[in-house]
């Protein structure tokens, strides 16, 4: 919690630094809106159904502040309008307030020009972005051992390069599912795993369920290299320097 409390006060001066062009004061109703909906899931035309949002596990929940819009993944959706003092002083105690509350700050984020690829990309592309990704990582550290953390289809393939690699996930529809020559494992074995790896790649999707925060203290720990790839991660990623990986988000 006191990492969403970092956060919170970085999304706070970020407002009040452009308070010329942003009304967050809490008792001004006409203060900009940030708008919320659900995308459906044959917008993006993904290449399986074995992604999370095909299958209806979680949904895509596009936030728009001012013409600026960001994804975010989550199993709770708000859909409305809210103002940017409201999202500002949320409680942060459930997944939907902390949907809200990221995906809020990414699209203010975008607003500013502080971030980019924050709308989830379509079609064949997160299997061009998972293929980059390896190359990447081959190119950077070599074949050393990395840890996926949650279950993304295209990038458990292609890491099928490397010699040894652990996938991780929540989903039990995903837990014990082979992918090549690894077997997905459950997440409360992340911490575990960290001691194993160089590299950690964290789906952004773990800032919204609270689970990022032992990660990354544990990176930090151990020296493991911390990526966070996807949309749903890309304000956090900026205000906590991590290294983000999304080639292909729009």
């Amino acid at each position: 919690m006191k990492y969403d409390e970092v956060v919170r006060e970085k999304f706070r001066e970020l407002a009040e630094g452009f308070k010329d062009r942003i009304v967050i004061a809490k008792s001004d109703r006409t203060a900009k809106n940030i708008d919320f909906k659900v995308i459906p899931p044959e917008w993006f035309k993904l290449p399986s159904k074995e992604y999370a949002i095909a299958r209806g596990d979680e949904v895509i929940m596009e936030c728009e502040f001012m013409g600026c819009k960001a994804h975010v993944f989550t199993p709770s959706p708000y859909t409305g309008s809210i103002t940017l003092s409201e999202v500002l002083n949320l409680n942060l105690s459930t997944i939907s307030e902390r949907s809200i509350f990221y995906g809020s700050l990414n699209a203010l984020m975008r607003y500013l020009g502080l971030i980019d690829r924050t709308v989830h990309c379509r079609g064949s592309d997160p299997v061009k972005c998972a293929e980059e990704l390896v190359n990447t990582i081959l190119g950077r550290y070599g074949d050393v051992p990395v840890l996926l953390v949650g279950y993304q289809p295209a990038m458990a393939k292609a890491l099928a390069k490397l010699s040894q690699v652990y996938i991780t996930d929540m989903s039990d529809t995903n837990v014990g599912r082979k992918v090549s020559n690894f077997q997905v494992l459950d997440h409360a074995k992340n911490l575990e795993l960290m001691e194993l790896v160089d590299v950690a790649l964290v789906t952004g999707s773990t800032v919204v369920n609270s689970t990022l925060w032992p990660i990354y203290e544990k990176a930090a720990e151990s020296g493991t290299k911390l990526i966070l790839y996807g949309v749903t991660g890309a304000g956090v990623a900026k205000i906590l320097n991590i290294e983000r990986f999304c080639l292909c988000g729009l």
